[in-house]
């Protein structure tokens, strides 16, 4: 691996060219992105479905008034968007973990990225799947609809989740880089390393300002990348099957499928934003430079470990 040889020039960005970088990014690894991207969706895709994919159906069968439908859609775009939104960092494991040996100008096989998501399973399903949300809504989800009609007790608690995830999010976005490139372990070992908590501190704290203008900024794009996807998609279908109204397809295909694409988006932006930060405090280029140098000149004593800075 040439530590100072990337497919991103290491250098500080702005958030626009951030932003273009990311679609730069995504043109690049398409492929092996949506492949990597596609193995976290999916199961949790099913489950959304299987949890709220029953409210626009039901409205459909029934045949309700426009209001009544009117607030359905509203609770079911509402519901899938909170999910979504929160599972959007678990479902970004896989094209993490890609990504941040693919820019090294390393392809990692499919079988080394499951191995390295493997080995930190229980970091990152705790931190991403329970603490950070995921996890929380689903069980929220089963215990209101078990309760009977409690749909608007069901948006209520979702709403006081993503106050807090949100919050969480817009403060400590980079919990996934730090727990699956940087290995960081959550409680502290023999062997003395770093802890999730303590890198975490030191890593945020002095880019929190920027953390929450970068995380309002990707919020509201994501809202209007979201929309755009979305009418795309009925344009082509009214162009190819004569259907121009929000029909059960739009619905259960479209929205979410148009909210995936931003999600995925959104995992890459949060990555590019961690290198940038790097640069920024730790002078990361630098170090990659200086240890490409010493790795060409004496050998690399530590060629097995992952790459400095992304995965160790």
């Amino acid at each position: 691996m040439q530590l100072d040889r990337t497919h991103v020039v290491v250098r500080p960005r702005s958030n626009s060219e951030l932003c273009d970088l990311t679609l730069l990014l995504m043109r690049q690894y398409c492929i092996p992105l949506c492949v990597a991207f596609l193995a976290g969706v999916l199961p949790l895709a099913l489950m959304n479905a299987a949890l709220i994919g029953w409210l626009p159906i039901e409205a459909e069968l029934e045949g309700i008034g426009d209001d009544e439908t009117f607030a359905w859609r509203s609770e079911y775009l509402f519901l899938m968007a909170s999910l979504i939104f929160l599972e959007a960092p678990l479902a970004g494991v896989f094209a993490t973990l890609y990504i941040g040996q693919a820019v090294f100008e390393q392809r990692p096989t499919w079988r080394q990225v499951a191995r390295d998501a493997w080995a930190t399973w229980h970091r990152w399903v705790w931190k991403l799947g329970v603490l950070r949300g995921p996890v929380p809504a689903v069980l929220l989800l089963v215990w209101t609809w078990s309760l009977g009609d409690a749909d608007g007790l069901a948006v209520f608690f979702m709403m006081l989740l993503l106050m807090y995830v949100g919050t969480l999010r817009a403060f400590r976005p980079h919990t996934p880089e730090i727990l699956l490139l940087e290995r960081c372990p959550l409680r502290r070992g023999a062997t003395g390393a770093v802890t999730y908590s303590h890198r975490s501190h030191l890593f945020h704290t002095p880019v929190a300002g920027d953390s929450v203008n970068r995380f309002v900024t990707m919020l509201l794009l994501s809202g209007m990348l979201t929309v755009s996807l979305f009418f795309a998609m009925i344009f082509l279908q009214g162009v190819f099957a004569q259907r121009w109204s929000f029909n059960i397809v739009a619905q259960l295909v479209y929205v979410p499928a148009a909210m995936w694409i931003v999600a995925g988006y959104t995992v890459l932006f949060r990555f590019l934003c961690y290198l940038d930060n790097r640069i920024r405090l730790e002078g990361w280029d630098v170090e990659l430079g200086l240890r490409a140098e010493v790795q060409r000149q004496f050998g690399d004593p530590q060629s097995q470990q992952p790459a400095p800075g992304v995965g160790g």
